[in-house]
């Protein structure tokens, strides 16, 4: 393990860290550089090691372009990844045509003034194909998810579907989901958009009018956000990684 990695006080920690088939992590230095890898995030890449390489060498254009644009975002001193107690939700493309959604969180590390690097983690977003036990009462919100996703409801609409309380609603869906309702909303929203990207032709306006986004810039927001890319440049990449399987 590298002595910046020891220096940092981690090795310990991410020791444990190659035994969870489930999330990634990684240590970045101060130029965003790898400086650990774990486990499951070298097997997915394919690759023995990552050490010394930005995102930008690592994962294909322009993917690994976004992820160093957000590694540098973050050890400038702008907000972390993943703010509070909610994960980041995003869409994580590797070589290969393999995607996941997962939660993410990324943290600088050192002085603020004196950044040393910084920690990433991402665990894997298991959804439950259909609810049960005490939570079963959330099948009708849910089912209005995944069908109303073009105009979506309130969460206070979802909460009376559930003939739950806002609050109920709300703790029930972290709970079976492990997701806010807005993130399960957000995340069945750009799932759409990426199958339609991908397997259609239609215009990126019209993708974003049929997955519920009536303003384009808004679209192409939320889309960046959740998956690193444009919508333009995902169409791209997609298309891409089906020409080389």
């Amino acid at each position: 393990m590298p002595e910046a990695i020891r220096r940092l006080g981690l090795a310990a920690m991410l020791d444990v860290l190659n035994y969870l088939p489930d999330t990634v992590a990684f240590v970045k230095d101060a130029q965003g550089r790898y400086l650990y890898a774990n486990r499951t995030l070298l097997e997915r890449l394919g690759r023995p090691s990552v050490a010394g390489m930005q995102a930008c060498e690592v994962f294909p254009p322009p993917l690994g372009t976004a992820y160093t644009r957000q590694d540098a975002a973050v050890l400038a001193g702008q907000p972390p990844i993943g703010l509070g107690l909610t994960e980041h939700l995003e869409l994580h493309l590797y070589p290969g045509g393999k995607a996941g959604w997962c939660l993410t969180t990324k943290r600088r590390l050192g002085e603020a003034d004196a950044p040393a690097g910084l920690l990433g983690l991402s665990r894997d977003l298991h959804l439950p194909r259909h609810d049960s036990g005490p939570g079963s009462g959330l099948a009708a919100a849910t089912a209005r998810i995944a069908s109303e996703y073009a105009a979506p409801p309130s969460v206070p609409e979802l909460a009376r579907s559930a003939r739950l309380s806002v609050t109920t609603f709300e703790r029930q869906i972290r709970r079976v989901y492990g997701l806010t309702p807005t993130q399960l909303l957000t995340r069945t929203r750009i799932e759409a958009a990426t199958r339609l990207l991908a397997q259609t032709s239609l215009s990126v306006a019209q993708i974003a009018v049929d997955c519920g986004y009536f303003d384009h810039s808004a679209f192409a927001r939320a889309f960046k956000g959740a998956v690193g890319l444009t919508p333009s440049g995902y169409r791209a990449f997609a298309g891409g990684e089906a020409a080389k399987r």
